[in-house]
């Protein structure tokens, strides 16, 4: 009985559909890898952008906060 079991499974293993089936899979698989690879390669080059390009804007930015607040706090003395 085991025996005619696996017959069928390798009957319909090898079935047009099922070898149809087989390589639709096999190529949506590889198009995900290439699509996560090539975001992965997308996201560093995005992160490392912000880091070199953003970065000391905003650093200028909070400096130049600090130092009108600095200037605010300067409370000038009555003559």
């Amino acid at each position: 009985m085991l025996s005619n079991l696996r017959e069928r499974a390798m009957v319909a293993y090898e079935t047009p559909q099922a070898k149809k089936a087989r390589r639709i899979a096999y190529h949506v698989l590889r198009a995900a890898k290439k699509f996560v690879a090539g975001s992965g390669n997308a996201l560093w080059v995005t992160g490392t952008t912000m880091l070199v390009m953003v970065m000391p804007l905003v650093f200028e930015i909070d400096r130049e906060q600090q130092l009108l607040d600095y200037e605010g706090g300067m409370v000038m003395p009555p003559r």
